[in-house]
């Protein structure tokens, strides 16, 4: 009886003390088992990016045709036969070599007459010169009457006209004689030849075409959306596919301040470098990158980061554990990235991918950290 009872008070004990261990001043049991889940609960996952200063750019694709810088048909300003012929197609040309020859005798001839005449009225001014010194003489002495001295006047002055009417005609004459050899207006290559010996032409016949390939031209049509972020110095990247997509470096030249009447576009030109080996050549197609404008060196994010509400912009920035909603101003929009001008520093890290899930200040774990 003794022993039993002896048992039982041990229960008791044995309970009491399991109470007594388990339990806390101040609470319950059920209140350690939520402090404990909360410990446990990781928050929101999202992933991240840190901000930092960079450069924005804004990019136009385009696509356009390669163009020599210079290019012209040489025509026929005399009628004749081609009588030589010293240039075939991609020869190279200088404005000093002679690329054909048209038959030449008649121009040479009335060029000759044209240098004999000069020299004939060369000599009747200078017989009329002296004549009216002469007269000059007499006429102070009272040996000869006004009448006779104002007619050497008069011979003179003929003189001078017919000597000027002289050369003219010779600088004509010359220009003919001059036109019977074919030359070129700059340094090129010959990429076009339409005559043969013997080929009988007249003026505005087409003899050769000319182009200069040093450097090339791209005309491209640029929206009005974007003509306000173009400048002369603009820089492109221009592929070409033909030539293994190589990129060559080009700039703009010219902006026009008209829009085109038909397309509505302002048409642009993009100038390039040809190589030493001139492997660009005029015709090929060309993907043109045009920087339409640059920022340097300030706070850029991209769209996919930014939350639009009543019109303001925010982003979720971190801070500690938690993503909390916050509002920037914006300056300007570079194709899928954003100026900040205010609402984030340099350093600051920003939720990128997960936004949907979050409230105002959200408990987070970062994923990733994007770059």
């Amino acid at each position: 009886m003794k022993i039993q009872q002896l048992q039982r008070i041990a229960t008791t004990v044995c309970m009491l003390a399991l109470i007594t261990g388990c339990s806390k001043p101040g609470g319950d049991g059920k209140e350690s088992a939520g402090a404990s889940a909360a410990m446990q609960e990781p928050g929101v996952p999202v992933e991240v990016l840190v901000v930092e200063t960079k450069s924005a750019e804004q990019n136009i694709s385009m696509t356009g045709v390669l163009k020599p810088m210079h290019s012209v048909e040489i025509v026929a300003e005399v009628s004749g036969k081609v009588q030589k012929l010293y240039k075939k197609l991609g020869d190279y040309v200088s404005t000093r070599d002679t690329m054909a020859v048209i038959d030449d005798v008649i121009p040479l001839s009335n060029y000759l007459q044209a240098e004999s005449q000069v020299l004939s009225a060369k000599n009747n001014l200078k017989i009329a010169e002296l004549n009216l010194q002469s007269d000059k003489d007499l006429f102070e002495n009272g040996d000869i009457s006004k009448l006779a001295y104002e007619n050497s006047l008069l011979a003179l002055k003929s003189a001078e006209a017919n000597h000027l009417s002289a050369l003219a005609n010779l600088s004509s004459m010359e220009k003919m004689y001059m036109d019977t050899r074919v030359m070129s207006p700059f340094n090129g290559l010959v990429s076009r030849k339409y005559i043969d010996i013997g080929t009988m032409v007249s003026p505005n016949t087409p003899l050769f075409r000319v182009v200069e390939l040093s450097k090339l031209k791209i005309e491209v049509g640029v929206p009005q959306s974007m003509i306000n972020q173009i400048r002369v110095g603009s820089v492109a990247e221009v592929t070409i596919s033909s030539l293994n997509n190589q990129v060559y470096d080009g700039i703009v030249r010219f902006v026009s301040p008209e829009a085109d009447e038909a397309t509505g576009t302002f048409n642009t030109e993009v100038q390039l470098k040809n190589t030493k080996d001139l492997e660009l050549r005029a015709g090929m197609t060309a993907k043109i990158q045009l920087t339409a404008n640059k920022v340097e060196k300030q706070i850029v994010i991209p769209d996919y980061a930014m939350i639009t509400r009543d019109n303001k912009e925010y982003v979720y920035k971190i801070n500690g554990d938690k993503a909390q909603l916050t509002e920037i101003s914006v300056s300007e929009s570079f194709g899928s990235q954003y100026v900040v001008d205010s609402g984030l520093a340099t350093g600051d890290t920003i939720v990128v991918v997960g936004m949907k899930n979050l409230g105002v200040d959200t408990r987070v774990w970062i994923e990733a950290v994007n770059e």
